[in-house]
């Protein structure tokens, strides 16, 4: 095949290669296997674990330790999910000391696991070592979806406590203007249903994946028709294989928190309200002292811009910076664009708020 063949017949070479990695894929397995960014279990506390991010080639550039909090129903592989796009090797290379708190998949046992759990035992146990082992007296959190959320609960409940930076991602707080899911969060209260979520102990993963995939039916459909029109770019398939992947490979949400968000967050508002109780204080966001960056999805149908760019309203005493960028709620950390739009811009934002290490040599924390 010379070029001058292939512009003249781009499309009889695209069938081509369509028809080879459609038998690469179903002969040999994925066209790209998913490598991990070097890690190691640094803590384990409960259903909690606390990862450390290495890099052998590069030192750490930054002394506030960055710990990412993901959200509850899906599997963290999110932020490191294939060799060349990865949010975690990426922050890793430009030179955070970076941690993640991975809460494990819910068992059976674990139904009675509410948000309180999360924001005043696994969220202040993960950064109280990560305190200890970096010696470092504050850290920066980075909070996608309901780990933003959850990242926020956390900053207000502590009053700050061991919090420097706050980065959210596509995380609501307005829940009054996320519609439908706010009228659909009704729903909880006809009668049985709580009764059927405590039968099941906690939400089976396929009734999250599918419930999100019945509001955007269009787009469902559009998924696959573009997936065969691109089956000739290799890269582009692996990219929707590792994200189709790990989409199929929820995991099941704690039944006490579900009923708790689905109700008191999403049904009854109570954040904005000033209402929400978690443990046995009262969540008031203007208690938020810290640098805060927001990223805002002008496309995200999950948590919309109205619900996302309502935290600086709520943040009067924070320096809140909105970013506003043209991807939708998964594409805001794993998506194509992801990279430029989100992860170059949040690790500038975190360097410029945090101190940088003047010594050429590798920290030895």
């Amino acid at each position: 095949m010379d070029l001058k063949e292939i512009s003249a017949n781009p499309e009889k070479y695209k069938t081509i290669w369509r028809i080879v990695n459609f038998i690469e894929r179903i002969t040999l397995g994925p066209l790209t296997i998913p490598i991990e960014t070097p890690n190691e279990v640094v803590w384990m506390w409960e259903k909690s674990t606390l990862i450390r991010y290495l890099s052998p080639t590069r030192r750490i550039r930054f002394r506030t330790p960055v710990l990412i909090v993901p959200p509850l129903m899906v599997k963290p592989t999110i932020f490191d999910l294939r060799p060349g796009h990865s949010m975690v090797a990426f922050l890793v290379n430009y030179g955070f000391n970076l941690f993640m708190v991975d809460f494990g998949i819910p068992r059976r046992h674990d139904r009675y696991i509410s948000v309180d759990h999360y924001v005043t035992e696994f969220i202040p146990e993960a950064i109280k070592k990560i305190v200890e082992l970096t010696g470092e007296k504050e850290v920066s959190l980075i909070g996608w979806s309901m780990g933003g959320i959850m990242s926020l609960l956390y900053t207000a409940i502590f009053e700050n406590l061991h919090v420097r930076n706050l980065v959210t991602i596509g995380s609501p707080v307005d829940y009054g203007k996320m519609f439908p899911f706010n009228i659909l969060a009704r729903l909880i209260e006809l009668p049985g249903v709580k009764k059927g979520i405590d039968l099941m102990g906690n939400i089976p993963p396929f009734i999250t994946k599918n419930g999100f995939r019945i509001l955007t039916p269009l787009k469902n459909i559009q998924r696959y028709i573009t997936l065969v029109d691109h089956y000739w770019d290799r890269e582009w398939v692996a990219a929707y294989e590792t994200i189709n992947d790990w989409i199929e490979d929820f995991i099941p949400y704690p039944g006490e928190a579900f009923k708790q968000f689905v109700s008191e967050f999403i049904k009854d508002d109570k954040l904005r309200k000033g209402q929400l109780k978690i443990g046995n204080r009262y969540v008031d966001l203007s208690k938020i002292r810290v640098n805060v960056l927001s990223f805002v999805g002008t496309t995200d149908i999950i948590a919309p811009k109205p619900s996302v760019e309502a935290i600086k309203k709520f943040l009067p005493h924070s320096k809140v910076e909105l970013k506003y960028v043209p991807l939708g709620h998964i594409g805001l950390v794993a998506g194509s664009e992801a990279p430029e739009l989100v992860w170059k811009p949040m690790a500038e934002w975190l360097a410029s708020h945090s101190e940088e290490i003047k010594s050429a040599e590798e920290t030895g924390n």
